[in-house]
């Protein structure tokens, strides 16, 4: 990811102008990778929209979680490109991955171009209830006043929610010590156990324990407020510029047609639009967010550049 997205950019262009070809898609079962473990946070999303694409297309479409850091996203790029497998990516699978991991067995530019932006979920701060803490100035306060005692836990190195805290510590002049994990669930058990202090994590994986009150919702990452916890301000309310978002989006392998590229995102959209679906989404933590190919691929330009100088800044060793 060192050079520019140029490449991307290049394939999604012609997304936008309809072509023939797409009348008869999809003639057979169509399948969405999730490169993530059956029931994170990525299925809230990608199934309901499996179920209504099969609706809307008379043919089944399936979701396949494959876990790992890049099996599911190596996956979907050696597949045919037809339009008949999708990856279901994210900014870690997008941007912070090809950031962070030095030999990847796939190139993001080459091998895939964006369909749609389905959702976006707003990162959220979030600290152990026995802490204390109810605002992002307090925590800044008890942070500054005990440097380097506060432990913040991530989902692993290099993942956007280590970087989204990196990012805040460079922004306020604080001191946390990191706990990375193999993944946001024990990074949430640990979180809720009192292991850690503080954590990122997307809205769906925590909600429920701040319902209970076992977990303080403090912040959002995102520039604007979550439709889902309107309550909660944004960190750029306290913190001006910080910028930390999450999303998923739709991704074909490169060269798949562009009538079917087309067609994809346009019942996507049809989808997304509804207000059946639309609260069904947000009930689950994330916000319909549908795209163009070409507004996708620059947003991840948008976040490449910032995560490229908070790992140069924070000077955080990539594998």
């Amino acid at each position: 990811m060192k050079r520019t997205l140029q490449l991307l950019l290049a394939g999604v262009t012609a997304v936008s102008v309809p072509a023939a070809g797409a009348a008869d898609f999809p003639d057979k079962p169509v399948r969405i990778i999730v490169p993530f473990s059956a029931g994170a946070a990525a299925d809230a999303v990608a199934r309901p929209l499996a179920a209504k694409l099969t609706e809307y297309w008379g043919r089944q479409v399936l979701v396949d979680n494959r876990a790992g850091l890049t099996i599911g996203a190596q996956t979907a790029a050696t597949s045919p490109p037809d339009g008949y497998t999708l990856l279901l990516g994210a900014t870690s699978t997008m941007v912070t991955t090809p950031l962070t991991v030095r030999k990847l067995p796939y190139d993001v530019e080459r091998d895939f171009v964006p369909i749609t932006r389905v959702v976006t979920l707003s990162p959220i701060l979030t600290v152990n209830a026995s802490l204390g803490v109810r605002s992002l100035k307090d925590l800044i306060a008890l942070a500054k006043a005990r440097p380097g005692q506060l432990n913040y836990a991530s989902s692993g190195l290099g993942a956007p929610n280590h970087l989204g805290m990196e990012q805040l510590m460079s922004m306020t002049g604080i001191s946390m010590t990191h706990v990375p994990y193999k993944g946001a669930a024990p990074a949430v058990v640990d979180l809720i156990s009192n292991q850690v202090q503080v954590g990122f994590n997307t809205i769906p994986s925590v909600l429920q324990h701040i319902k209970s009150g076992k977990l303080t919702a403090i912040a959002v990452g995102s520039t604007k407020r979550s439709q889902v916890v309107p309550a909660v301000p944004a960190i750029a309310e306290t913190v001006a510029g910080f910028d930390y978002g999450a999303w998923y989006g739709l991704f074909a392998p490169a060269k798949t047609p562009p009538a079917i590229l087309e067609k994809i995102r346009a019942d996507v959209r049809r989808v997304l639009v509804t207000p059946e679906f639309n609260q069904l989404l947000l009930s689950e933590g994330s916000e319909p967010a549908p795209s163009s190919g070409e507004e996708l691929a620059q947003l991840m330009k948008h976040e490449t550049a910032l995560w490229s100088k908070v790992i140069k800044d924070r000077k955080i060793n990539v594998e």
